[in-house]
Order: structure tokens, then sequence, then C-alpha cells
């Protein structure tokens, strides 16, 4: 019997574990450093209306694998996300990513069409900035990144990388108001945490764990999950979180925000964005909701921060070699370890692939 290692609890380590649970030449404990798994990836009730502390989690993918397996251990409903933005002076509610068919609407689409006009053929890649402002035009930009970025990230955009910008950016004219174009899509009624849960049911999952490299214990493999710095006891990468604040509105009918999440840019508003978790179930009561204000610049891992020199990536890569030098039959997965911002999908997969490189099967995206 081999033994397999697995430090941290969240979706990846939960993922890597049952795979590994499927065979069995091998033996896997889990341990989590949190009194519970799941890590941010979970959703509470209030009289039955649901809110997820840790900002919205959207499961959307075009892998058939990673859908399948989501869809066999929790309930998951056909939820399409959408959001908005407010927008400009004028405080327009505009679909987000921005529609071409929405601005043509809009008392300023004269301004802002000369300059959709005058976009170079491709982004400028230089900074988040550049990027931003080769997809959508200078006011569109002021309007719904600037600000935004600058709370989020409580830096300026031109020094933030712009790796991250494709993924978050797009100007539509098909009139596709989903936010994901994915063809699997859906949120889980009863929580996130319950797809962790039934992931690392028959598992030997060790709570209020933790682990770093100084205390590891003896394994035939291991996976690491954690956070790299905190593991080996180095200097703190930086990360950008957000705290929320919830309001409960008890005597409502139905839904409140015109979508399940409103960005608000504006320096003037200090929260970055507005959630109601309950548009995106089909199990909410009809009365009652709750509304998240998410605020920037918590102490939280929400968010690894990809400055435009490269400082923090070229650290991380420096950790992970420090850690594979210490520990040859390690393998590195999931967002924390990683120092990455992936969804739900990308972190399952990566769970995967790592423990299918312990137990050599192959699989598929």
């Amino acid at each position: 019997m081999k033994t397999c290692v697995i430090i941290g609890a969240g979706i990846t380590g939960a993922a890597a574990a049952w795979h590994l649970n499927q065979h069995p030449g091998w033996r896997v404990t889990v341990y989590e450093a949190q009194p519970w798994a799941g890590g941010q990836l979970r959703a509470a009730f209030h009289q039955g209306v649901p809110y997820e502390p840790h900002g919205p989690h959207i499961f959307h993918t075009a892998s058939k694998e990673a859908y399948d397996l989501v869809a066999a251990h929790c309930a998951l409903n056909t939820y399409r996300h959408r959001a908005c933005t407010v927008a400009g002076p004028r405080q327009h509610h505009l679909t987000w990513p921005l529609q071409i068919g929405e601005l043509e609407k809009l008392p300023e689409w004269p301004q802002i069409s000369k300059e959709l006009a005058n976009r170079p053929a491709f982004p400028d890649r230089a900074n988040f900035e550049t990027y931003a402002i080769g997809i959508m035009g200078p006011t569109l930009y002021e309007w719904c990144c600037y600000g935004y970025t600058v709370k989020q990230w409580g830096m300026k955009p031109h020094l933030l990388a712009s790796s991250f910008a494709p993924k978050r950016l797009d100007l539509r004219t098909d009139g596709n108001r989903a936010m994901f174009r994915d063809p699997y899509q859906g949120w889980c009624e009863g929580g996130w945490h319950t797809l962790v849960e039934s992931l690392l049911k028959g598992v030997d999952v060790q709570l209020g764990s933790p682990f770093t490299l100084a205390t590891l214990p003896p394994a035939d493999a291991y996976i690491v999950t954690a956070p790299l710095d905190d593991f080996l006891g180095a200097e703190p990468l930086p990360w950008r979180g957000v705290t929320t604040r919830f309001e409960c509105l008890a005597g409502t009918s139905g839904n409140t925000l015109p979508a399940p999440v409103v960005n608000q840019p504006s320096l003037d508003v200090p929260w970055t964005r507005m959630v109601e978790t309950r548009q995106m179930s089909i199990a909410a009561p009809r009365h009652g909701t709750i509304i998240g204000y998410e605020y920037p610049g918590a102490p939280a891992r929400h968010y690894p921060v990809d400055d435009v020199a490269g400082v923090n990536r070229a650290r991380h890569r420096e950790l992970a070699a420090r850690l594979h030098r210490e520990v040859p039959n390690v393998i590195l997965a999931g967002r924390l370890a990683g120092y990455v911002y992936i969804d739900i999908d990308q972190a399952i997969i990566q769970g995967l692939h790592a423990a299918r490189k312990i137990t050599g099967k192959a699989g598929t995206n």
C-alpha cells in the first residue's frame, strides 16, 4: 500500500483525494488547517435564503469531465451567470461584459463610437490599463475599469500585468448577456461545500491540522494545495482580499438587484460590487433576500497580485523551485499553491491531473 499526503481540503485537494481514493493501492490522508473542508468555497443560509460569505462562486466549463464530476456530487442547477455594471456620471446600468447594442442607445454613444473606431488592431499588452483601453476605448475604461481596479487591487491599473485581462474584459456584438459562454454551467443549490464534502467521503481528512515543510509526515507522494509562502515559512506573497458585509431584506418579494452581481466602479463608493446569491438559486424562498457588499483590502488570499514587473510571479517560482528541491516527490496544484486566480473547473482539473501523475492513469479535460 502506497501513501499520499494532500495538504489542503479545498476543491483541488478534494478532487485529487477523490481520484486517489478510487485506487485500492493508495491510502490518502488530507490535512486541512481550518476546522472545515472547502476553504472559501462555502455557502450559508438565513431562513432558507442563500448567500456566500466568501463571495460568489459560479461553475462554468467546457470540460465534460469536470461537469460530470460536479453534477454527480452536488445538486447542480442550470443557472447561467449574469452581471451588470454601474457606468458613468449618469449611472447607467449596463450588462457586463459590455454590449454594443446597449451602448448604441446611450447619449454618450457618438463619443464612444469614435473611440472604438480608433482602437488599435490588437490591444497593447504592456499593462492592464493599455490592454483595457485597447479593448473599449478611454471613456468606457474610465467608466467601468479604472475605479474598480484601483479599489480592487489597491494600486493604479498601469502597475498591473495584462495577463489576467483577456478573461475579464470583452466588448460583445452578439447580444449574448450571459457572462460566460461555456456549454456547462450552474450553481450548487446546497452550497459548494456540499460538493467538497461529497468528494471527500470515505477519505481520511484531518481538520484543524496545519502542516508546514518542517512537520510534513512521511509519504510516498505529496500534493500541496496550500500557499507556498506559509508552507515554507517564507516572506508572504501579496494577495488582495475582500470583506463581504451582508444586508438582510426580510420583507422583500423576489429579487432586488438588476442582476445577481452589480459592479460599482465609482471611487466615491467604498464597495466594488453587490451580490444577490438568491438569483442563482431555483430553490430560494419567494420572500426575503440577502445583499452582499464586497469591500476590498481585506487580509485574505482571494486574488494574487500580478504586478507588471513580474516580481511577485518570480518570487512564487523561486518558492516552487525550493519546494521541489526539498521534496522531490511533490506536486503543486490549485490557486493557492499556484499563486493564480482560477475557476472552479480549473481547480478540479488541476486536482485530478495531480492525482493522475501519482497513479499514472491519464485522463481527459
